[in-house]
């Protein structure tokens, strides 16, 4: 018993190793159970998240099993890919979602927030019939769409450069809770 006691408690260097070791792990394990640190990867969400950005990430299972979001969480989900998306929470179950000229409204009313950045565009193009050459949008338009129980509507802050859509809730990997 002694030989712990110094071992734990004392100079040695072993001693500290195994000390710094020990806190370490006893405030390490618990963090990682619970959070993730996440890297942004493109522009999909700006300008709230930078290409290259880290941010905090509390994982699903520490959110709680009655847990569902809410309207402009900001989450990480698989898509059908296998990749993980960083996307803005826009549409909840239930809801109505329909673009009009790049504008997102939800059961007719236009979505209001001051996260996102211009419209949903759906083709960009050199427009070479202009006096100077210049790109020319096509903002997209969706026809109204009921979003599916279980599901929610997502989108990026970058409204030009994102994937957006129903996923469903269960795909979702943990809410963005500091960045």
């Amino acid at each position: 018993m002694e030989h712990v006691k110094r071992l734990l408690f004392g100079s040695s260097w072993f001693g500290r190793v195994l000390r710094i070791l020990t806190l370490l792990t006893i405030f390490i394990y618990p963090f990682g159970w619970h959070y993730k640190i996440c890297y942004i990867d493109g522009i999909s969400m700006e300008p709230t998240y930078d290409d290259g950005q880290l941010a905090l990430e509390q994982r699903l299972r520490s959110l709680g099993n009655d847990w569902i979001p809410e309207r402009f969480d900001v989450i990480t989900i698989w898509d059908k890919d296998g990749d993980i998306l960083c996307k803005r929470v826009i549409g909840l179950p239930g809801e109505t979602i329909e673009v009009k000229d790049g504008l997102i409204y939800i059961d007719n009313i236009l979505l209001t927030d001051t996260f996102g950045k211009g419209r949903l565009t759906y083709q960009k193009y050199r427009d070479y019939s202009s006096n100077g050459v210049a790109w020319r949008i096509v903002y997209d338009n969706i026809p109204p769409t009921k979003i599916k129980l279980g599901e929610i509507w997502i989108i990026g802050d970058n409204r030009e450069d994102s994937v957006f859509g129903s996923f469903p809730i269960n795909e979702i990997e943990g809410k963005l809770v500091l960045y």
